[in-house]
């Protein structure tokens, strides 16, 4: 693999790994979430541990297991006849582990993992502590050499902090990523505490993680040794979680009862067949060390795909949120536009049409020699008109005055945000997206999408000046472009004029001076008919322009504005911009791993030295 996509898939892992642990502080602000914070922990676990080593080529040397359990249920008694010897401190102290502790067999020299990222937050101690060390940290310690060979020489073997309770931020942390590292999990539990809760469902999490799991019971009276482990198969492993088939992942148990104090100092020895038992069932589980990573490799890579698919489970709640935010804006933006179209629109007459119509009743008159006629009617018409004038202004209404088009916006929008801030601080209680629009609006929301707002006017301010003289020059200008259309329309008007005056002689036949005063009646009527005709045109147009203006504020302003909004609390480094990424990303970097990795078999073993 070429350097550079070494580094590239390095990245990604990392990067990974961070958007898990990122996703899990995201859960726990929750407690409704709460529950999949421990999913995504050992998801991050699981890519830094055992997903990045293999995508790397690490050899699958060492193998290693992982002692869990309850406080108290006798996890380092375990860890000493694993080891054979007596390597990690027993103590009745409920609680006593803090910090895991790695056990290398002699067999093993120096080897020890060094990719990337190996157990994430926990240091590697360079000196011996005690076990109750409360700190992120790990230490490693070796097991003394003994005679003959060493059944579990390519194991390492992790005596883990105990199990307190999942809001714990630093036991679960570090047990947790040790288990997400282990080819093989013993969970410890004793007679008194074999059910309890908190190992119980961290049980169930390392089932799904398609760990190997071997289960010791401790502290039992050795007759009561079988009748606890059928109970405990019942009632324990019989409700974990099923596998794709349907059935219950097949699980050993191994009993030890009450341990004097001399068995418990010799393990190897008088505890041998406590120990036998125990190693032979590990040592079933995990035939060889290539089939044992390529088996972690494979479930590692499922689980972390269904992490990924239950991704949209742990955003459900925070997009439909931001759907409601969503929606409270688009009905904003619909009434900031109601709001424009009845306060501006609806009373807004365009006067530059009223010029218009004016102008495309003179290019209706005729030209030329023409021009002596049309002024011989308008002499006719010139006493209707004058009345026509004169009733008019008498029947008028006053106009209202009406608020200047960016006076009129600028209302509209500022009660479109008062109403969305009103929204925001009544549900900041419900959920953080909420407190994050209430934060916003106190630090400024407001004042920015105003002056937003006037940017945005100036383009749409030029935009509409060149729209209302297209749209009132449409008219006359269609019509000076086609002459012959405008000379079949002259001589239209001119025929509507002189039928009127040819009724007139006809059905009032003979001089008289009431025909002569019926011809500039009827002259008049038709010129009426026609300017009503005209008028329509123009006002279709100026319908038109209502509408088109109403589609412009929308392109210009309100869209553009509500949109911002809209995606305001996904941007600007924000944790749902974060969710948003992370949604995107972590499913397509998983896809992208279990393309490059499969089959996870290709690990090859190293050659005997």
């Amino acid at each position: 693999m070429a350097r550079m996509e070494v580094h590239d898939q390095r990245a990604k892992l990392r990067q990974l790994a961070d958007d898990f642990s990122w996703l899990e502080g995201h859960c726990l602000k929750q407690p409704e979430l709460a529950d999949h914070a421990a999913h995504l922990r050992m998801a991050a676990a699981l890519t830094r541990n055992v997903v990045g080593p293999s995508a790397e080529g690490q050899l699958p040397k060492p193998l290693f297991i992982a002692v869990v359990g309850g406080a108290g249920a006798g996890k380092s008694t375990v860890v000493n006849f694993l080891a054979g010897s007596v390597v990690a401190e027993a103590n009745p102290q409920a609680g006593y582990t803090r910090h895991p502790t790695a056990f290398l067999p002699a067999a093993l020299g120096t080897t020890w993992p060094t990719t990337l990222g190996f157990l994430g937050p926990l240091n590697r101690l360079s000196e011996a502590k005690p076990a109750d060390l409360d700190e992120d940290v790990y230490q490693v310690r070796r097991v003394p050499p003994t005679t003959g060979a060493d059944p579990l020489g390519d194991f390492v073997i992790w005596d883990c902090p105990d199990m307190t309770t999942w809001a714990s931020t630093g036991y679960v942390g570090r047990l947790m990523e040790v288990v997400g590292l282990a080819d093989v999990v013993v969970y410890v539990a004793s007679d008194e505490r074999y059910n309890d809760e908190v190992p119980t469902q961290f049980l169930h999490h390392v089932v799904r993680a398609g760990k190997a799991v071997v289960v010791v019971l401790t502290k039992m009276r050795e007759a009561d040794a079988d009748a606890l482990t059928e109970h405990f198969r019942q009632e324990v492993l019989g409700k974990l979680p099923r596998g794709e088939g349907g059935e219950i992942p097949p699980i050993p148990c191994v009993a030890i009862s009450n341990l004097s104090p001399e068995i418990r100092k010799d393990p190897a020895g008088l505890g041998a067949k406590y120990r036998v038992c125990l190693l032979n069932q590990l040592l079933a589980l995990c035939p060889t060390p290539v089939a044992t990573r390529g088996r972690t490799t494979r479930n590692a890579l499922v689980y972390l795909q269904t992490a990924g698919d239950g991704l949209l489970d742990v955003a459900r709640r925070d997009l439909t949120e931001l759907d409601l935010w969503r929606g409270l804006v688009e009905a904003g933006r619909e009434d900031f536009e109601k709001r424009y179209a009845r306060e501006f629109l609806s009373g807004e007459t365009f006067r530059r049409f009223d010029r218009t119509r004016e102008q495309v009743i003179e290019m209706l008159e005729l030209p030329g020699p023409g021009k002596l006629i049309s002024a011989t009617l308008a002499l006719l018409r010139l006493p209707y008109r004058y009345a026509r004038d004169f009733v008019a202004k008498l029947l008028a209404r006053p106009e209202m005055p009406t608020q200047p088009e960016r006076v009129v916006l600028a209302t509209a929008l500022a009660a479109m945000l008062d109403s969305l801030q009103a929204d925001a601080l009544r549900r900041a209680s419900s959920h953080p997206v909420w407190k994050q629009v209430t934060h916003g609006f106190d630090a400024g929301l407001k004042t920015q999408t105003l002056d937003a707002f006037e940017a945005l006017y100036r383009d749409y301010e030029a935009a509409e000046t060149d729209e209302l003289d297209a749209a009132a020059k449409a008219v006359p200008d269609r019509l000076a472009a086609h002459p012959v259309p405008l000379l079949f329309l002259r001589l239209l008007v001119l025929a509507i004029d002189m039928a009127a005056v040819g009724a007139t002689l006809y059905f009032t036949w003979g001089p008289s001076l009431y025909q002569l005063l019926l011809i500039p009646v009827v002259v008049s009527l038709s010129r009426q008919v026609v300017e009503l005709v005209v008028r329509q045109v123009v006002e279709f147009g100026r319908t038109r322009l209502r509408n088109h203006r109403l589609s412009l504020v929308r392109e210009k302003l309100s869209l553009p504005l509500s949109q911002r909004l809209i995606e305001w609390p996904t941007s600007g480094g924000t944790a749902m911009q974060k969710l948003q990424q992370v949604l995107l990303r972590v499913p397509a970097t998983i896809r992208e791993l279990s393309a490059r990795l499969a089959p996870p078999t290709a690990i090859k073993e190293p050659a005997p030295s």
